[in-house]
């Protein structure tokens, strides 16, 4: 759970201004392949090649995002200040009804206050400003131009003074400058900024080309300098955000956590090259284990490759029924994850070089797949025999329903037996235990339920219990049980999936080797959005850095990143080998 002295701090406000900001829908539009600065770090170089972005092509992008409902419109490079219709984008967006435009920059073009006031008047309405020291030596040094500092404070400095714009800055954590987070931190505040972003350092681009050798570092080596600057949270008039960060190094300031929903962005500015994995087979050219290690996406990979392997013989065919409206307009995305090349490929196509040619995994729609059992997940009984009658007929049907009115008497659906049912409620649990049938009951453990379980006398021998999953943190933090203390009080032999054994006391439940049909498209291609978005709802899973002495490490996934966001690691403990008998 967050800790007292934080919540104190105005956490629970902070997480949820927070929240909302990283799920507004937001269209990143790049406006240049340049840049006046030479980062070392530059996640993007090598799309750097001088030319700037059409300006119709940039103009239709601005109107795409907002026909698509984005409300804040944020302006990128390259340094997009140096397109020579910088201005004109932003007085576009204020006409297209965009509620905040925002900019990208290194803000060096803002130490000219006639430019800085032509920005505001035609609707610029937060500026971040990319700094990365605290004194012209370590800044300079970083982003390959001498007097670069001087400029930039410059720009900030006018920027604050004239006070219509919100203004923050980020910082690109590395080995260079992690020791000065907190200098840099009390200076920037002491001259009114009262929003951050601290990126760590990812190897894409110059940033490992260049700067492998100078700016990864150790984390845990760092950590005294890490937490003197995430004690900085705790102010109430401080916003913090932690971006592109490995969770586990975030013990004592979970609720820091980059909000998954965020890695959207970075699929969206990645997007081609996906695309390619999963259409061609066209392996991604940063997949190396030495890089891997240092970048936030190593586990969505990861989970990527086995999703690419899986079928068409599975344990579990999973298809939601209602999935389809779930599904997000795609567009924008972040531009400082975009690559681009302008050197034709082989193929003849414009695009990143073919680096190695991987096997394309044959379209598996969900009608070829041999399952031995069909989870279907639908609002209603009539939805989920609907679905079930158009897809293979397994041995046996799980379902997760809103509602489990209409239940055929004899627990089967489509002439297949129901093994096993979801439910999210008390009345929902009641209700199916009470049924005529052999079915297991798998119940999610929530606030509602946990009290209800804890009252049982003894245990119905069909029940189960599981760990939901959450989109947001303020739904984990609202709805989730304390789970350690439940489970010291529930001590019934009693089946639990989803937790991990320190938490429970037991083993958990084997998972199985599951097929989820929502990751794919209608012909069975995996397809990179729809891949996304159930990843962050239902695979993406963190530990402790505790977990390593675990026995069961190797074989535990830890437990979902928002359950960790919304309560902490403290929970996760490692269970050691038992000493030996004297």
């Amino acid at each position: 759970m967050l800790t007292e002295e934080i919540r104190a701090a105005g956490a629970d406000d902070k997480i949820a201004s927070h929240e909302q900001a990283a799920h507004e829908k937001r269209n990143w539009v790049r406006l240049t392949f340049d840049c006046n600065n030479r980062c070392v770090f530059c996640l993007d170089s090598d799309t750097h090649d001088g030319e700037y972005r059409n300006r119709d092509e940039v103009k239709q992008q601005i109107l795409d995002g907002r026909r698509q409902n984005a409300t804040r419109l944020i302006l990128s490079g390259g340094e997009p200040t140096i397109h020579p219709d910088y201005v004109d984008f932003i007085r576009l967006g204020a006409l297209a009804g965009y509620r905040k435009i925002q900019t990208v920059t290194n803000g060096r073009l803002f130490g000219y206050p006639a430019f800085l006031k032509r920005c505001l008047d035609a609707g610029l309405s937060e500026i971040t400003f990319s700094l990365h020291g605290p004194n012209a030596r370590i800044h300079d040094a970083l982003v390959g131009v001498r007097g670069a500092f001087e400029e930039e404070i410059a720009g900030l400095g006018n920027a604050l003074a004239d006070g219509r714009a919100v203004v923050n800055i980020d910082i690109v954590i590395n080995r260079a400058n992690v020791r000065h987070l907190p200098e840099m931190l009390e200076k920037f505040i002491g001259m009114g900024v009262r929003e951050f972003d601290l990126l760590q350092v990812v190897p894409f681009g110059r940033a490992f080309t260049d700067g492998r050798d100078t700016l990864f570092y150790d984390l845990e080596e760092a950590r005294p300098s890490l937490l003197a600057a995430l004690e900085y949270s705790k102010r109430p008039d401080v916003h913090l955000w932690v971006n592109r960060f490995p969770p586990h190094h975030l013990e004592g300031y979970e609720h820091l956590i980059q909000d998954p929903y965020k890695l959207l962005d970075e699929v969206r500015g990645r997007k081609e090259e996906f695309a390619r994995l999963l259409d061609e087979g066209t392996a991604l050219d940063c997949r190396q284990p030495d890089r891997c290690r240092y970048c936030y996406l190593e586990r969505l990979c990861d989970t990527l490759e086995r999703v690419r392997a899986a079928g068409p013989r599975v344990e579990v065919l999973r298809v939601d029924s209602e999935w389809e409206g779930k599904q997000e307009p795609v567009f924008g995305g972040d531009p400082a994850s975009a690559r681009r090349s302008t050197e034709p490929r082989p193929d003849g196509r414009r695009g990143l070089p073919l680096y190695g040619q991987g096997a394309v995994p044959a379209p598996l729609p969900a009608e070829a797949v041999d399952a031995d059992t069909l989870l279907v997940c639908a609002p209603t009984v009539a939805r989920a025999i609907e679905t079930a009658r158009r897809l293979p007929r397994p041995r046996a049907i799980e379902l997760e329903l809103d509602d489990y009115a209409g239940l055929p008497a004899d627990a089967r659906i489509d002439g297949r037996p129901v093994t096993r049912v979801r439910v999210a409620t008390v009345a929902a649990a009641e209700a199916m235990l009470a049924f005529p049938a052999g079915f297991e009951v798998v119940v999610a453990l929530t606030r509602d339920t946990a009290a209800w379980l804890s009252a049982l006398p003894s245990p119905p021998p069909r029940l189960a219990l599981r760990q939901p999953t959450y989109e947001r943190l303020t739904e984990a933090a609202e709805r989730d049980v304390d789970l350690a203390d439940f489970f010291a009080r529930f001590r019934h032999d009693v089946a639990v999936e989803d937790v991990p054994a320190c938490i429970s006391g037991r083993a958990p439940r084997r998972a199985s080797v599951q097929l989820d049909a929502a990751m794919r498209t209608s012909d069975g291609r995996v397809e990179i959005f729809r891949y996304a978005r159930r990843y962050l709802v239902a695979h993406y899973l963190t530990k402790s850095l505790r977990c390593r002495e675990c026995v069961h490490d190797a074989a535990c996934e830890g437990i979902h990143v928002n359950w960790v966001r919304a309560h902490g690691y403290a929970a996760l403990q490692p269970i050691r080998p038992a000493s030996p008998v004297s």
